[in-house]
């Protein structure tokens, strides 16, 4: 019998409560715990890992110290970077061909992309755990993978984008600021640069509160390129002002309590 996504949406987020409140967790105790399969529990935690909120080690999970010492939990941030994702995949129209590049929230779309013939290009690797409505088709960049986030990156990624004309692309960041969009790894820099480029309708940038006003070492893009900047309602509201005031880019504010 098939489950219901309800059911299941709720059993992740259990997951992860249980997983905060003990900093670890065994797939075997998840399994008593819910009564369900391992293979369900390692589905669970790769969906949590996807987000970059858990890491997967010794036959179980333990939070990412970077969610312990920050004051949002992993869970509502999760909230915030899937109502992004839901609101860009509003945007994707039947026939598009789009890019999306190594971001965890970006990659999210794929889950609301339905009902439409779409082409993904992507040098995200993470994309390979998800499981699209079957008129998605993915198609990898192919290049170096890079862990632990799962980048592709290389010269044979650049080759497979700049051989491609997308309709759109969707660009995640590691910080956002008033002079631009950047990102920790060099390596990903061109490939979100060639990415903007080889796109000749709209560009979007997609970024939670919790990047807005970081400034990493490489900066790939101005927000002159940009055509829609995809934040959340507690984004700074002093930066994403300017940005909208002095650049020709739409800013959209989603609130993840209206969309659940």
């Amino acid at each position: 019998m098939k489950v219901s996504k309800a059911l299941v949406d709720k059993r992740k987020e259990e997951i992860m409560k249980l997983i905060q409140e003990n900093n670890f967790m065994t797939v075997e105790e998840l399994v008593k715990h819910f009564n369900v399969s391992a293979a369900t529990i390692r589905r669970d935690l790769q969906y949590w890992e996807d987000l970059g909120a858990i890491e997967r080690n010794y036959g179980g999970a333990s939070l990412l110290q970077a969610f312990v010492e920050d004051d949002d939990s992993s869970y509502d941030r999760a909230r915030y970077m899937k109502a992004i994702a839901k609101r860009s995949a509003m945007f994707v129209e039947d026939g598009d061909i789009i890019f999306v590049n190594s971001s965890q929230t970006a990659i999210m779309i794929i889950e609301y992309i339905k009902y439409k013939h779409v082409t993904i290009i992507t040098n995200n690797a993470r994309a390979i755990n998800y499981h699209p409505d079957e008129n998605v088709t993915i198609l990898f960049t192919g290049g170096e993978v890079r862990f632990p986030k799962k980048s592709i990156t290389g010269d044979l990624a650049l080759a497979t984008i700049n051989g491609i004309t997308a309709n759109k692309c969707f660009i995640g960041c590691s910080g956002l600021t008033v002079d631009g969009i950047s990102t920790a790894n060099v390596k990903e820099t061109m490939v979100n640069r060639s990415m903007i480029q080889k796109t000749k309708g709209s560009r979007f940038v997609l970024c939670d509160h919790t990047k807005v006003g970081l400034n990493f070492a490489f900066q790939y893009a101005d927000f002159d390129g940009i055509d829609y900047l995809i934040t959340d309602n507690e984004a700074d509201r002093e930066t994403i002002s300017y940005i909208a005031a002095h650049h020709n880019v739409k800013v959209i504010r989603e609130n993840p309590l209206q969309r659940g």
